[in-house]
């Protein structure tokens, strides 16, 4: 089968055997995958898999179910389906653990489900479960505009929290506001404008690094700060009396490397949490633009510019979706 592989800074199309389906598993025949931060990383050799994880690039994908492996609950060969992967799903088709997969919401197509299993899964996880958000409380979203970005918006809305968002322009604030965010501020020195809307009780932030002070200074009292990403470097200076005295939980948060029956909880909350909302019209996939397989490079430069709204996904299988 073609995959597509992380070389020396690049994407690059190869051969690759086509994995055995076995126990607990289903093969999905790929329609489309989701591009994500963690894909870039790999590309340029930053972020190898875990261990026993595809080196394929791929951390979510959509398609349609080959293959049920035994004892694969009631997946069946034809089944429209998305799921949550460590890595494979770039490539024609891919084999998972069967309580990894959700069924592709009603009404939307297979390019579109293939945007939303990584996100909704990291959002779902550290606003919910890590960081037990509350109705009512106040969230602030670093990078407000990227995929986690606005699944995170769209899930605040729905549970009742209003939200404020950071991000790099005026244009991607009033996307932001669009999704439902009560506002925000513009990287820069713009950024410390957040302290007119502060105390947040809960910060998802993907930039770490220079984002840490400010990070401390607006959070509440007992507030939650769940750090998932090092966009902005991975060494910061810290007010520890500042933290001691908030009594601010610093959660530092992955998805990847978790285990596979974390996972497949984590996805059997989505499936009963939040893919109602979608039949609901309550939540919309994000998805910017498609690129054919051939354009996989300009596709992952175009992630790379910082300048996409939502998600972008790549058609491995332009004639299911």
């Amino acid at each position: 089968m073609k995959a597509l592989q992380g070389v020396d800074g690049r994407v690059e199309w190869g051969e690759r055997a086509s994995p055995a389906c076995d126990v607990g598993q289903v093969r999905i025949r790929v329609a489309a995958a989701g591009l994500n931060r963690a894909d870039l990383l790999q590309r340029a050799g930053l972020y190898p898999p875990p261990p026993g994880a595809s080196d394929i690039l791929g951390l979510e994908a959509s398609g349609v179910i080959t293959e049920v492996g035994a004892g694969s609950g009631a997946w069946q060969v034809g089944d429209h389906v998305c799921c949550l992967l460590a890595g494979g799903g770039m490539a024609e088709e891919v084999v998972v653990d069967a309580r990894h997969v959700l069924p592709v919401p009603e009404g939307l197509s297979l390019a579109e489900a293939a945007a939303l299993p990584e996100v909704y899964a990291t959002a779902w996880l550290n606003l919910f479960q890590l960081a037990a958000l509350k109705p009512g409380e106040k969230v602030l979203l670093h990078a407000g505009a990227s995929g986690v970005g606005s699944a995170g918006i769209q899930l605040c809305k729905a549970f009742g929290n209003p939200c404020w968002v950071s991000v790099g322009s005026a244009e991607r604030l009033a996307y932001c506001e669009s999704l439902g965010a009560q506002g925000g501020a513009l990287r820069g020195e713009d950024l410390e404008s957040l302290r007119d809307f502060a105390p947040f009780d809960v910060i998802l932030d993907p930039v770490g690094g220079n984002y840490a002070s400010l990070n401390l200074a607006l959070a509440a009292v007992d507030g939650r700060w769940v750090n998932i990403g090092l966009m902005g470097g991975r060494k910061a200076e810290l007010d520890m009396a500042l933290l001691l005295g908030k009594r601010v939980q610093l959660i530092g948060s992955t998805l990847r490397s978790r285990d596979e029956q974390f996972k497949a909880d984590l996805i059997s909350e989505l499936r009963q949490h939040v893919w109602p909302l979608f039949e609901e019209s309550r939540l919309q996939p994000r998805l910017e633009r498609a690129f054919p397989a051939k354009d996989a490079e300009a596709a992952f430069e175009a992630l790379a510019s910082n300048q996409v709204e939502g998600k972008l996904v790549l058609l491995l299988d332009e004639s299911l979706v």
